[in-house]
């Protein structure tokens, strides 16, 4: 039995924080890159080679996401 929960767990986890935040804030992160850096940073899309840069660009969409919804709800 705990071995299915321990299975559910780790099912849950790579449906919520792997598919559904990651690719969601990536792209978000993705495009204010691009226009910070006048489309040269980053390189190319999301690789499985250069996981520091795709980690970097996903915090950089999380918090660009987390900025602009406490600014709605700030001035909202």
């Amino acid at each position: 039995m705990e071995e299915v929960v321990g299975l559910l767990f780790w099912l849950v986890r790579i449906l919520i924080i792997e598919i559904l935040f990651y690719g969601v804030f990536y792209w978000i992160g993705w495009a204010v890159c691009k226009v910070f850096t006048f489309g040269k940073y980053p390189n190319s899309l999301l690789s499985s080679n250069n996981k520091d840069k795709s980690t970097l660009v996903f915090l950089i969409g999380m918090a660009v996401s987390i900025a602009i919804f406490l600014t709605f709800i700030y001035w909202g």
